[in-house]
């Protein structure tokens, strides 16, 4: 009876250890393909990786507004940009957070990904603020715009962390 108990602790610490791994590697996966994405200017492609939310608010506006105005001599140089995973944390059963470091031919850049649990998969959660976006980049100055994005968007991740500006735009 003893020898059966001690296997039956064995066999729910492996599946609890097992399935905390496994959790653990969908958030890393989920973070790798939202970060790699988009740290190589493919907002589509992190689409699949992000929340609904995020796609509307964030990448919409990015691909609409930002892309367009983006020197493409500084895409190019760029690019590719790798992503290392430094540490994920599983905040609770619906959240967590990814540290990374993004390394690209210009810039080494260290970040953190806020991510979100949706059913069974991991999505990131990415909310910028586009008045904040807005008076960073200098690209933009539209009264058309800022109605439209006004109150539909806030800044994710840390309060106050906003993208560096593009290298290579002149004022």
């Amino acid at each position: 009876m003893k020898k059966s108990f001690g296997w039956i602790i064995v066999a729910i610490a492996s599946t609890l250890f097992v399935s905390c791994k496994s959790e653990q590697s969908l958030i890393e996966e989920a973070a790798l393909g939202y970060l790699t994405a988009m740290g190589n200017y493919h907002i589509v492609e992190a689409e699949a990786y992000a929340t609904e939310e995020t796609i509307e608010k964030t990448l919409h506006f990015i691909e609409e507004t930002i892309m367009p105005n983006m020197d493409s001599t500084y895409l190019r140089q760029n690019t590719p940009a790798t992503i290392e995973i430094k540490e994920v944390k599983q905040v609770d059963d619906t959240t967590a957070e990814v540290k990374y470091v993004k390394t690209t031919p210009i810039q080494v850049q260290d970040g953190t990904l806020d991510l979100v649990k949706r059913g069974k998969e991991w999505k990131a959660q990415v909310l910028i603020e586009i008045p904040e976006v807005l008076k960073i980049t200098h690209e933009v100055d539209s009264k058309e715009l800022d109605e439209k994005y006004r109150g539909k968007v806030q800044l994710g991740g840390k309060k106050g962390e906003v993208p560096p500006r593009p290298r290579g735009k002149e004022d």
